[in-house]
């Protein structure tokens, strides 16, 4: 392996085309454009809560890495295998990179909100620094015994050369004046929340509109199957299109098809998408959970109250 003064580890395949995956991805890319040698690891396994082969993934990695190396691990690898950080905190220097606490998570009994949550704290006392990506964030990990002296705050940019495509929107992406064009960018999950746009849609029938989901249906299995088998119980075949993930091309030309960014999440951590639909130059209405309050609050965004009873048991950070 080729010294490298950075490495970052995430789970799964790293060129997943999520907010959180580019933002790693863009760290990693500014840090080698800067002479700074950066590589970016996948883990193999399950996560968030992870397997053996998730946990031994993790142990090989971090006992093949030179002694003073610089390893910034996402909340999602790391934050459920407190054990293996503990092992190498001495010998490594460990940066925790936050999105959102993992028992934020939406659908979580109190047992598993627990059970991550002791989990994450332990994770975050082998880690110096920690990386957040909002403020809001950084609020939370108080909670967490992460003080404000090791936290820094970076948050996301739009990457002007892939969706600043509002000045170029051309008439044939201009609004219909029949059908409005929503757009949901998001991989279908319980805390993304696609079953109440569906609910609220449904309701809307007698307007003319057409709605397409993009995102994942396989990251979270159960509810990917149960928001297409809602769209076929609320006889919105036709006016739903599921697209699963899409690629960039494929991304950008749902941004330049689309009328209206609607993002229904209970909670984000910052919410990269409205950011990205506003540099599309599409109007957004988005909920104000977590860090959405501060991140919509831009000229373009409005937002409705998240509904408390899909947000977990979690204190307001102030």
């Amino acid at each position: 392996m080729a010294p490298s003064a950075w490495t970052f580890i995430v789970p799964g395949d790293p060129n997943q085309n999520t907010g959180g995956y580019r933002y790693v991805r863009q760290l990693a890319t500014a840090l080698n454009t800067a002479g700074q040698p950066a590589r970016l690891v996948g883990l193999d396994g399950q996560f968030p809560r992870p397997d053996h082969i998730a946990l031994d993934a993790m142990e090989r990695e971090l006992a093949a890495l030179p002694e003073g190396t610089t390893v910034i691990l996402d909340g999602l690898a790391m934050s459920a295998m407190p054990e293996v950080l503990a092992r190498h905190s001495q010998r490594l220097l460990l940066v925790g990179l936050v999105h959102h606490p993992l028992a934020d998570e939406a659908g979580l009994s109190q047992a598993e909100q627990d059970w991550f949550f002791d989990a994450e704290k332990q994770a975050l006392a082998s880690t110096g620094t920690v990386i957040t990506t909002s403020r809001y964030t950084a609020r939370r990990l108080r909670d967490f015994g992460v003080t404000g002296g090791r936290v820094v705050t970076a948050e996301p940019a739009v990457d002007d050369g892939v969706f600043a495509v509002g000045a170029t929107r051309s008439d044939q992406s201009a609004p219909n004046a029949k059908v409005l064009r929503l757009l949901c960018v998001a991989h279908l999950s319980e805390r993304k929340a696609q079953h109440q746009l569906l609910e609220a849609l449904a309701g809307l029938k007698t307007l003319d509109w057409h709605c397409t989901l993009a995102g994942s249906d396989t990251r979270s299995p159960a509810y990917g199957e149960r928001i297409h088998s809602l769209v076929s119980e609320l006889g919105l075949q036709e006016r739903v299109t599921l697209t699963g993930e899409l690629d960039e091309s494929a991304l950008l030309a749902a941004y330049q098809n689309a009328d209206l960014f609607v993002f229904p999440s209970t909670y984000e951590g910052y919410g990269m998408v409205v950011d990205e639909a506003l540099a599309a130059g599409l109007p957004v209405l988005s909920s104000d959970g977590g860090a959405l309050a501060d991140t919509a609050d831009k000229p373009g965004a409005i937002t409705f109250t998240a509904p408390s009873s899909c947000t977990t048991d979690r204190p307001s950070p102030a």
